[in-house]
């Protein structure tokens, strides 16, 4: 008969505890696997892509995206491929949807701000407090399912230390792995923290890019609003409320106004 001890009974009801953030770590790192399909329509892509063949590159990146895929490489390539096809608008659209899953390819932002050098609108970017620019610049230094394995290894870590800390039979043993779990735990916290927050902007789609021509910006929701600024294509903004066919919008420089929805595209 197999004994159930008062040490293992604290321990199963603690991994039991925390299932759910396993499981949704889990979940978040096979979201990101690409299929084989994916990689051999990406190839074919690629090939028309080197073959100067960029008309035809645009129609195949975007028949993989219209059947659900996402990736890095997708968005980029597809990016690339428009910016060739003159169509300056398309292509930031796709660079900016390439880095919420890459925040850091350095590739990728050059790219993005050479286009964006083409754009009719130019506003200054709002200044941004020297921590606030640090703690997001952590966040965004690796995609949500990196954070989401660092979260995972180190959690399994700290489940191992408070093995450890429970079966330890001294006092400075039980000092060393009490300490040490602590410092796991709260790593572990953090960086599922950091992949929550790439992961939400992935989901909620609260930026977007001026697909119209010329847009005016009101001060209310309505065509009788007080105009504000007229906004070109190629424009990247952020998305802070909706109401009705009407979407609440923030410049890069914190000015605010409302376009109709159907004036962009959600990133």
């Amino acid at each position: 008969m197999v004994r159930i001890t008062r040490k293992s009974m604290i321990m199963r009801n603690f991994i039991q505890k925390y299932s759910l953030v396993l499981l949704f770590l889990g979940t978040m790192q096979i979201a990101f696997g690409q299929p084989a399909a994916l990689q051999d329509s990406l190839a074919k892509g690629n090939q028309l892509y080197a073959a100067a063949k960029y008309a035809a590159a645009v129609r195949t990146y975007e028949a993989i995206a219209a059947k659900g895929y996402e990736s890095f490489e997708l968005y980029y390539n597809l990016g690339n491929a428009l910016y060739k096809s003159n169509n300056i608008t398309y292509a930031i659209l796709n660079y900016e949807r390439a880095l919420k899953l890459s925040p850091n390819n350095e590739d990728a932002h050059f790219n993005l701000e050479m286009t964006k050098k083409q754009v009719v609108d130019n506003i200054d970017l709002l200044p941004e407090p020297g921590f606030l620019r640090w703690w997001h610049e952590l966040i965004n230094s690796r995609p949500a399912d990196s954070w989401g394995t660092h979260s995972l290894v180190s959690f399994f870590l700290f489940l191992l230390l408070i093995a450890l800390f429970l079966f330890a039979t001294t006092i400075r043993n039980k000092q060393l792995t009490f300490w040490f779990a602590v410092v796991t735990l709260c790593y572990s916290l953090l960086t599922f923290s950091f992949g929550s927050s790439q992961r939400s902007k992935l989901v909620n789609h609260n930026s977007g890019v001026i697909t119209e021509r010329s847009v005016r910006m009101k001060g209310s929701p309505s065509e009788t609003g007080t105009e504000l600024f007229i906004l070109h294509e190629g424009l990247s903004v952020q998305i802070t409320d909706k109401l009705g066919d009407w979407i609440e919008i923030r410049l890069a420089d914190g000015n605010k106004g409302w376009v109709k929805e159907g004036a962009l595209i959600r990133i």
